[in-house]
C-alpha cells in the first residue's frame, strides 16, 4: 500500500489521474470523499473523450454500500429524533433542565455521532471513560441508545463501514485490482479500517496533504504497512489581491463587478470560483448579488427540505386539515400550488380571506368563491377543484395506522403537486425549477420513511403524533438540486474548495470567528477530557485539531487559485460594529488592501439624464384616464402633487396593499375614521360621548375582525381619553353657529368635478360660516398643513362651502384632536391664533385644480416625489423604481 503525501498543490490528484487513465479499460476503482468530487472527475474524463463505467469513480459511502445492501443506515434525522427520545426515557437529573430546550438533543446526537463515527461505541467509551460533569448522563443515553438501535436493526455509518471491511478483508475486492483513494483529510478508524481491507487484495494508493498527516495518523498508517512516497511538484502560489469593504453587501458587490472585468477580459465563468467559510451568512447575500448582476452561478450548498415550495405544499395541507382549515393557511397552501401563483381570481381571494381572517372551517372558505346570487365567480372553479383535492384529507383525522402505513399514505401526497404542462421551450431556469421540485417530492417521501424509523413500529399511533415526527425529520433533511450547467462561478464552501483547482478564485469574509470559524467546546466533554480521550484511542477531535484543520482550509482556499487569488473582508458587521480581520491575514505578506467600489447593476432599461418625463402616449389608454377623472378628490390632487407615479397606482389602477393582518388593522387611518365617526354622531346630540365612542369602536373592531389584546386595549384608551379631553376643553362657540356635519359636495370645476366631505360646516343666521376638519395627528403635523404649498383641501373646501351650500366662509381650522386640542387654520379676525386668509385664493386654487387634472389627463406618471420623507408612507415605493443617475458600461460605479 502506498501513501502519497505533499502540500497543496503538489500534484497528487494529477498524478492519480494520469495512473486511473492508464488503467481506465481495467478492473480499477477511484474513492473520494464527495458526490460532487466524483461527479467533477468524471465530467473531466468525459470532455477528455473517454468512455469508463459510472462506477470507476465513486464515493467511499457507495463502495462500503455495495457491501452492506442488507443493512439499514441510521441517517442523521433518525439519529436525532431516536436520542430525543432515549434521553426522555432515560431521564438523568444532570439534563433535567436543559431536556426540552430545542438545541439540546441536537447537540446530544451530534456528540454521539462523532464518537460513533470514531468507532467508538458505549463499551469503549465505558472502559475508558474521562472525568467529565456530564460523562455519566452522557454514557447512560449513549449505551441506552446503542441498545434502540440494535433492537431496531439500525446501523450507523461506523457499524456500516465496520461491516463492509470485515466483508472486504474475508471476501476479498471483488475482482478489483488498483484502488486510489484520493481527496480525503480526515481519516477516523472506521474508515481507515475499510481502506486497510481493501489493501490486502488489491494495489492501493491513498493520497493526503501535509497539513492533515498528523504524527499519530503517519504512525497508524505505517503500523498498517502504508509506504510513504512524496510528490514535492509544488506549482507557485499566485500573489493575492485584497480589498476591504464597508459591510458584507458592498464585499459581493465588488466580486461581481471584478467577476464581470474577468469575463469582459475573456476568462468563462466556469474558470471562476467564489469560496465562502460562513455559508449561513454569506450564501444568501451572494445568490442576491450574483443574480442581480446576471452572473450564472452554481452554489454548492445544500438548502433546509422544509423550505421548498413544494414540501411547504404538501406540509401546508396537513397543517392547514390539523388547524380546522384556518383560512389563512388555507390560502398559504393555494398561493404554492403549481398553476395558482400568478392566477388573478387568486389574487382577489387573497384579499377577501386576509380581510376576515381569523376564520376557520371549509364551508366558510368555499362561500368566498361565490357571487352574491351564490354562483362560483369567473376563475374560482379551478379554485374549488383544488379545494376539494385538499378537502379529501379530512377523513385522515379519523385513522390511527402503524407508522410505516402513515408513510405509504403520506407518499400520496405529492399526486396533489402537478405542475402545469409547459407551453413554450423550456429555458434552463424552468428546468432547474421543475428537477427542484422533483427532488423535493423524492426527498419528502425519504423523510416520511424516515420517520417511520424513528417511531416503534409495532403499535398504531394518530395522526397528530406521526406528523409531529414528520416534521421534526422534515426540519433536519437537506436538499442539494443536481445542476448541470458548465459555464458558472461556483460558489463553494472551503471544505469543498480543497477538491478544487480553478484559475481565478475569491475568498470572501476573512473575519474573525468567521474564518478561522470560532468552536465553542463541546458540552459533555470538554477540551481536557477530549485530549485524555485521544491518549486512550479514542481520536475525537480538540481545539487543537479544529485550529489546523481552520489553517488547512485556508491554505487549500489559497491553493485552488492557479492564476488569481483575492482577498477580502467587511470593515464593518450589520450593527455597525468592527470587524477583526482574519488572524491568517496578518500571517501573510499582502500588498495593501483597497476599498471596494460602489456599483449598481444596469436597469433592464436605460434611460439618459434630461430625458422626457414618463408619459402615457396610447390614446386609447388617456381615454380611460380622462374617464377616470372625470371626478377628482382634493385628497387625489394632492396624491399627484406629492408625485405623478403615486396618484397613477393609487387613483387611475386603484391599486391596493394586502389587507394588514388582524392584530396591524389599528392603522392611523383607522383611528382617525373612528374618531371621525363618534364625533359625527355626538356634536349636534351631544351626551355621554364615552358611550357613542364604545359603541362605535366595538363595531369596528368586530367589522375588521380585530383581536382584543394589549394593542387593541392601548389605542381604545388613547382614543377614549382624547375624545373626553375634547368634549370638556374644546372652546369652540357652539351656540352662534348651526352645525352640519359630514356634508358631501360636488363641486364643478369646468369638465371636472371634484368631490368630498366636509366634518363640519357651522354657519351663523347671517350666512357667514366657517369649514371645521378634524385631524388625528400629532400636534406637530396638524400645524405643519399650514405650510404645505400641496395641499388643497383647505381652498377646496372653502370653495365648496360658498358654491355648493350657499354660505359665506370666513375661514377653516384644522383640529387636532391627538393627545392635545389644536387650532390650526386661517380667519382674518386672528380666531385662534389664525393665518389671515392668501389674496385670491380661492380663485387662484380653482386654476391650480383644472391645470393639475390637466396634467394627469396629458398621462404625466412619471415617478418624481416632491417629498422624499413622505416615500416612507406610500404603498407603491417598491414598484416605482427612481432612477436619476447616469447610465454608462457594464455598471454604474455611485457617485461617478
Amino acid at each position: 500500500m502506498r501513501l502519497l503525501t505533499g502540500p497543496v498543490g503538489s500534484g497528487k490528484t494529477s498524478r492519480i489521474l494520469d495512473e486511473l487513465r492508464a488503467n481506465l479499460d481495467g478492473p480499477v476503482r477511484l474513492l473520494v470523499p464527495t458526490a460532487t468530487m466524483a461527479q467533477h472527475l468524471q465530467n473531466q474524463l468525459a470532455r477528455e473523450g473517454r468512455v469508463f463505467r459510472r462506477s470507476a469513480i465513486q464515493t467511499l459511502s457507495g463502495y462500503v454500500g455495495e457491501w452492506t445492501e442488507d443493512t439499514t443506515e441510521l441517517t442523521q434525522p433518525v439519529l436525532y429524533r431516536i436520542t430525543e427520545e432515549v434521553a426522555r426515557r432515560v431521564n438523568r437529573p444532570e439534563f433535567a433542565r436543559v431536556m426540552d430546550l430545542a438545541g439540546f438533543s441536537a447537540s446530544l446526537a451530534d456528540t454521539i455521532d462523532e464518537f460513533a463515527s470514531a468507532g467508538c461505541d458505549s463499551a469503549r467509551l465505558a472502559v475508558c471513560l474521562p472525568e467529565a460533569p456530564l460523562a455519566e448522563a452522557f454514557l447512560a443515553v449513549y449505551r441506552e441508545l446503542d441498545g434502540e438501535l440494535a433492537r431496531r436493526r439500525l446501523a450507523t455509518r461506523a457499524h456500516r463501514l465496520q461491516i463492509a471491511a470485515q466483508r472486504i478483508a474475508a471476501e476479498g475486492a471483488r475482482g478489483i485490482r488498483t484502488v486510489w483513494v484520493d481527496g480525503f483529510h480526515a481519516l477516523p478508524e472506521p474508515e481507515l479500517s475499510v481502506i486497510a481491507a481493501i489493501g490486502r487484495h488489491a494495489d492501493l494508493t491513498l493520497t493526503l496533504n501535509d497539513l492533515d498527516l498528523a504524527d499519530d495518523l503517519r504512525e497508524r498508517l505505517a503500523a498498517l504497512g502504508f509506504v510513504e512516497a512524496r510528490a514535492n511538484r509544488k506549482r507557485g502560489r499566485p500573489a493575492p489581491q485584497v480589498f476591504k469593504a464597508p459591510g458584507i453587501e458592498r464585499e459581493t458587490e465588488e466580486i461581481a463587478r471584478r467577476i464581470l472585468e474577468l469575463a469582459d477580459g475573456g476568462r468563462p465563468y466556469r474558470e471562476i470560483g467564489i469560496v465562502v467559510r460562513a455559508a449561513e451568512t454569506y450564501v444568501p447575500v451572494l445568490r442576491a448579488t450574483l443574480e442581480r448582476f446576471g452572473i450564472p452561478a452554481r452554489f454548492y450548498f445544500d438548502q433546509d427540505l422544509h423550505h421548498h415550495a413544494a414540501v411547504r405544499f404538501v406540509s401546508g395541507a396537513i397543517d392547514a386539515m390539523l388547524s380546522g382549515w384556518d383560512h389563512e393557511r388555507t390560502l398559504a397552501v393555494l398561493r404554492l400550488a403549481p398553476r395558482f401563483a400568478d392566477f388573478g381570481a387568486l389574487d382577489r381571494l387573497d384579499f377577501e380571506v386576509r380581510e376576515q381572517t381569523p376564520n376557520s372551517g371549509l364551508a366558510e372558505f368555499r362561500a368566498l368563491f361565490l357571487d352574491d346570487a351564490g354562483q362560483l365567480r369567473p376563475g374560482a372553479d379551478r379554485m374549488a377543484r383544488k379545494l376539494d383535492s385538499l378537502a379529501a384529507l379530512e377523513e385522515w383525522r379519523a385513522y390511527s395506522l402503524h407508522p410505516k402505513d402513515w408513510a405509504a399514505r403520506f407518499q400520496t401526497l405529492r399526486d396533489l403537486f402537478r405542475p402545469a404542462r409547459p407551453t413554450e421551450p423550456a429555458t434552463h431556469e424552468m428546468a432547474l425549477e421543475w428537477r427542484g421540485q422533483a427532488a423535493a417530492l423524492d426527498a419528502f417521501d425519504e423523510a416520511l420513511d424516515e420517520a417511520a424509523l424513528s417511531l416503534e413500529a409495532g403499535r398504531e399511533i394518530a395522526i397528530e403524533p406521526w406528523w409531529n415526527a414528520v416534521k421534526s425529520v422534515l426540519r433536519l433533511k437537506r436538499l442539494r438540486v443536481a445542476d448541470g450547467r458548465r459555464n458558472v462561478v461556483h460558489v463553494l464552501s472551503a471544505h469543498e474548495a480543497r477538491q478544487w483547482s480553478l484559475p481565478a478564485m475569491f475568498v470572501c469574509g476573512l473575519v474573525e470567528k468567521e474564518f478561522p470559524k470560532f468552536h465553542t467546546q463541546d458540552p459533555f466533554f470538554g477540551d481536557a477530557a477530549r485530549c485524555r480521550l485521544n491518549a486512550a484511542g479514542v481520536r475525537v477531535r480538540t481545539a487543537a485539531e479544529f485550529e489546523r484543520e481552520e489553517r488547512g482550509l485556508f491554505e487549500s482556499a489559497l491553493d485552488s487559485a492557479t492564476m488569481l487569488v483575492t482577498l477580502s473582508w467587511p470593515e464593518f458587521d450589520a450593527r455597525g460594529e468592527t470587524n477583526l480581520k482574519s488572524l491568517f491575514l496578518e500571517e501573510l505578506v499582502l500588498p495593501a488592501a483597497v476599498d471596494a467600489r460602489a456599483v449598481r447593476p444596469l436597469p433592464g432599461a436605460r434611460r439618459a439624464a434630461g430625458a422626457t418625463p414618463s408619459t402615457i402616449r396610447d390614446e386609447a389608454l388617456l381615454a380611460v384616464v380622462g374617464q377616470r377623472t372625470a371626478k377628482v378628490s382634493p385628497t387625489s390632487l394632492e396624491s399627484f402633487l406629492q408625485c405623478p407615479f403615486q396618484h397613477f397606482a393609487n387613483r387611475i389602477l386603484k391599486l391596493r396593499p394586502a389587507p394588514a393582518r388582524p392584530e396591524d388593522r389599528l392603522t392611523f387611518l383607522v383611528q382617525g375614521e373612528i374618531v371621525h365617526e363618534v364625533l359625527r354622531e355626538w356634536w349636534n346630540q351631544k351626551g355621554d360621548i364615552a358611550a357613542v365612542f364604545e359603541r362605535v369602536f366595538s363595531r369596528v373592531l368586530a367589522e375588521k375582525h380585530v383581536p382584543f389584546g394589549y394593542h387593541s386595549e392601548r389605542v381604545r384608551n388613547q382614543l377614549l381619553d382624547d375624545l373626553r379631553t375634547f368634549a370638556a376643553e374644546d372652546q369652540w362657540q357652539r351656540g352662534s353657529f348651526e352645525s352640519r356635519t359630514e356634508e358631501a359636495f360636488q363641486l364643478p370645476l369646468d369638465d371636472v368635478v371634484v368631490s368630498g366631505k366636509i366634518d363640519r360646516l357651522d354657519t351663523r343666521t347671517d350666512g357667514t360660516a366657517y369649514v371645521i376638519d378634524y385631524k388625528y395627528s400629532a400636534p406637530q403635523r396638524v400645524k405643519a398643513r399650514l405650510k404645505n404649498q400641496n395641499l388643497l383641501q383647505a381652498p377646496l373646501y372653502l370653495l365648496a362651502a360658498r358654491e355648493c351650500f350657499g354660505a359665506r366662509p370666513e375661514g377653516m381650522f384644522y383640529i387636532g384632536l391627538k393627545s392635545e386640542i389644536v387650532y390650526a387654520g386661517w380667519n382674518d379676525d386672528g380666531l385662534h391664533g389664525a393665518l389671515s386668509l392668501p389674496e385670491n385664493w380661492l380663485t387662484d386654487t380653482r386654476e391650480r385644480a383644472l391645470r393639475i387634472v390637466g396634467e394627469i389627463r396629458s398621462g404625466r406618471i412619471e415617478a418624481a416625489p416632491a417629498d422624499r420623507e413622505n416615500c416612507r408612507f406610500c404603498d407603491f415605493r417598491d414598484a416605482c423604481r427612481v432612477d436619476v443617475g447616469q447610465v454608462a458600461g457594464l455598471l454604474r460605479e455611485e457617485g461617478s
